[in-house]
């Protein structure tokens, strides 16, 4: 039992830090906004598989897939979830540049001199 409790936890974990979509999303923020926001933004995805990870090995997932009906709405709530971020951004887009949040511009990083 504990090797596998330690076999899902490596597991997990190599999950957690593979470079995926999320990975432009940290790029971005990193652009952007600086390494404050994109430190948060870090945070905030490491602590959501983190979570996921920890309810899957609880049991969440063979409840999930045991019970169809709530297994549908998790789903639907997601999409809705999803629909409403689409939604914000596209908002968001008409506005004009100046009326959002001031971006910092991001200074260019300096050449290693060649001696």
């Amino acid at each position: 039992m504990l090797t596998h409790v330690v076999a899902a936890a490596g597991v997990l974990g190599l999950l957690t830090v593979a470079p995926g979509p999320d990975m432009a999303v940290v790029t971005r923020r990193a652009l952007m906004a600086g390494p404050g926001d994109a430190l948060r933004t870090v945070g905030g995805i490491a602590t959501g598989l983190l979570l996921w990870g920890a309810l899957a090995a609880a049991g969440l997932a063979a409840v999930l897939a045991a019970v169809p009906a709530i297994y549908l709405a998790v789903k639907l709530l997601g999409a809705g979830y999803l629909v409403f971020l689409g939604a914000q951004a596209l908002w968001q887009s008409r506005r004009p540049a100046s009326a959002g949040r001031p971006v910092r511009p991001v200074r260019p990083m300096r050449r290693a001199e060649t001696g």
